[in-house]
C-alpha cells in the first residue's frame, strides 16, 4: 500500500553564534527541517501543508481523515510518495469529488506548521459524543508523560517540534513528531488507519496547546481522553464537555489540571 522513498533527513546542522554568561562563541547546532508537502487524491491536488519530512504517508491519510475528505470505510489502494518526499498521491477505490465550495470555507486555524484547514460549523454538528467508560489513574498519567518525554528525541535535539502519541493506560502504541501539533496528531491517526490500530478507548498525548480543532479531530476518531503538557482553550473545553472528552492539561511532573469529565481519572 505504501511505497518507499529515499530517506529525508529531518534535521540540518549549521553554524550559530551562542551568547551565554556574557561570552560569544560560534558553534554548530541542529535545527529542524521544514518542507511544503502537497496531498493529492487520485491525482487531484487537495492541499499543501508545511511539515517535518517524516511519516508523510501517515500525515497524508490522517489529514484526509481529519478533514472528512475520506471516510472510515473507504479502501485506500496505495499511498504513493514523490521521490523527494514533497508530495503524496492517495489512491482510493472511488472517485473523490471535492466540492469547490469546500475550498471557499477554509478557516485559518490556530495551528502551527500547516496551511488553512477545511473546518467549518458542520464539523461540530457531525461530531457525536464519545461514549467510553475508560479510566486512567494518576500514576499512569505520570508514567505515560515520562515515557512520552523520553521518546521525544527530535525535540531534545532541536527544540523545534511537537510530539503526539496514542496510548493505552500503561503503554505508548504509536508516536510521531512534527513542526505542527496538528500534523503530529494526523500522523498518529493516519498510521492507525493504515495499520488497522483501534483508536477507541485510548488516550491521546500531545505536547501542544489543546484547541477546538484538536478536540474535533480526536472526537472523530472516538478517542475519549486528551492529555497535554500545555493548556486548552475555552472553546476546546466547551466542545470537550459536549463531546464527552476528558481534557487534562499542564501534565508536568506530578501536577496536572482536569478540565472536563473528571470521572475518567482515578
Amino acid at each position: 500500500m505504501q511505497e518507499e522513498i529515499k530517506k529525508i533527513s529531518q534535521t540540518h546542522k549549521l553554524n550559530i553564534t551562542r551568547l551565554s554568561f556574557g561570552q560569544k562563541n560560534v558553534e554548530k547546532d541542529w535545527i529542524i527541517k521544514e518542507i511544503p508537502f502537497t496531498i493529492l487524491v487520485n491525482g487531484q491536488e487537495i492541499v499543501t501543508l508545511l511539515c517535518s519530512p517524516h511519516k508523510l504517508e501517515y500525515l497524508a491519510v490522517g489529514f484526509l481523515l481529519s478533514e472528512g475528505l475520506i471516510k472510515n470505510n473507504i479502501l485506500i489502494k496505495a499511498v504513493r510518495l514523490g521521490k523527494d518526499g514533497y508530495y503524496a498521491n492517495v489512491k482510493v477505490e472511488e472517485d473523490l469529488k471535492v466540492p469547490q465550495e469546500l475550498f471557499r470555507k477554509r478557516l485559518i486555524t490556530s495551528a502551527c506548521g500547516r496551511g488553512p484547514s477545511f473546518y467549518n460549523s458542520q464539523d461540530i454538528i457531525d461530531c457525536r459524543p464519545v461514549n467510553s467508560d475508560v479510566q486512567i489513574n494518576y500514576g499512569q498519567i505520570i508514567n505515560l508523560m515520562k515515557a512520552f518525554q523520553a521518546k521525544s528525541s527530535l525535540f531534545k535535539k532541536t527544540g523545534g517540534v511537537h510530539s503526539a502519541a496514542l496510548c493505552k493506560q500503561n503503554e505508548i502504541e504509536v508516536f510521531a513528531e512534527d513542526i505542527g501539533r496538528h500534523n503530529a496528531i494526523d500522523k498518529i491517526f493516519g498510521e492507525c488507519f493504515l495499520k488497522n490500530i483501534s483508536t477507541r478507548n485510548k488516550i491521546i498525548l500531545t505536547s501542544g496547546r489543546i484547541s477546538s480543532e484538536i478536540v474535533i479531530k480526536v472526537a472523530k476518531r472516538k478517542t475519549p481522553v486528551i492529555i497535554s503538557r500545555a493548556a486548552p482553550t475555552d472553546l476546546a473545553v466547551r466542545l470537550a464537555e459536549k463531546m464527552k472528552l476528558s481534557i487534562i492539561g499542564f501534565a508536568r511532573g506530578k501536577r496536572m489540571n482536569i478540565y472536563t469529565h473528571n470521572f475518567r481519572v482515578k
